[in-house]
């Protein structure tokens, strides 16, 4: 069975070699909107709905051998707890498939693992008033992620639902160097930096920053799945959820 990081390798393989020839097979877009009708996402608030996000980061992050093995069998740090978290799950089919971290990083909150690991690249943003989408800790159950083409869009979905809810001028991500092209052809990313040392892994890291205030039409244009409702957006990220 290939481990999820080995699936996204491949899964990179492809976008670049579909970016070298200016195409997507026909009808992507349109197989991952419908993709879309199977998929909930949840921000996750109850002890139970958390714990399962850090059970499935536990499992991923230690097949990967970037985080040394735990009795607890969970994954949190202290991100989890800033005033500024948003933990999803992503359910497809009713499943638990993927989890993902994101923070609004601003001067008055300027809380993020990318900001500790990178605040000389990010620190002018945010003292000069700039909205951080900070996308961290993206996980996938590994059986799932094999079955599905399109998790990885899917899941990143939410960094740019969140651009859209909070008005971001740029939104970061922490990734290995392997992955980097992908977000470069994808979002039209820049790589900030080589890999560094990153809270919680024994595995650097490099980061990269998408001008989503520059480059949104032309992502949403390209793929206009990522298009959103202001009500999907205020069911995610408004601060009081019933």
């Amino acid at each position: 069975m290939l481990a999820f990081s080995a699936r996204l390798r491949i899964f990179f393989r492809q976008i670049d070699f579909m970016n070298d020839i200016s195409t997507y097979p026909s009808g992507f877009s349109s197989r991952v909107s419908d993709f879309l009708k199977r998929v909930n996402y949840v921000r996750a608030s109850s002890e139970e709905e958390l714990e399962a996000i850090y059970r499935l980061r536990y499992d991923a992050n230690l097949r990967e051998r970037a985080i040394e093995p735990h009795p607890s069998e969970r994954l949190r740090d202290r991100f989890d707890d800033t005033s500024n978290v948003h933990n999803f799950a992503i359910f497809i089919d009713d499943v638990l498939t993927s989890a993902l971290r994101i923070h609004i990083a601003t001067a008055h909150e300027p809380y993020s693992p990318a900001l500790e690991a990178f605040r000389d690249l990010l620190e002018d943003q945010i003292t000069a008033g700039g909205v951080v989408i900070d996308g961290n800790r993206f996980v996938a159950n590994y059986p799932r992620a094999r079955a599905f083409l399109h998790l990885p869009y899917i899941t990143l979905r939410l960094g740019i639902l969140a651009a859209d809810h909070f008005g971001a001028d740029i939104i970061t991500a922490s990734v290995r160097t392997e992955h980097v092209a992908f977000y470069q052809r994808e979002y039209f990313a820049t790589k900030m930096c080589e890999p560094r040392p990153y809270p919680t892994l024994v595995k650097p890291l490099s980061l990269i920053s998408i001008n989503i205030k520059r480059d949104r039409n032309d992502i949403i244009a390209r793929h206009p799945f990522y298009e959103s409702t202001s009500e999907e957006r205020c069911k995610l990220f408004a601060q009081e959820q019933s």
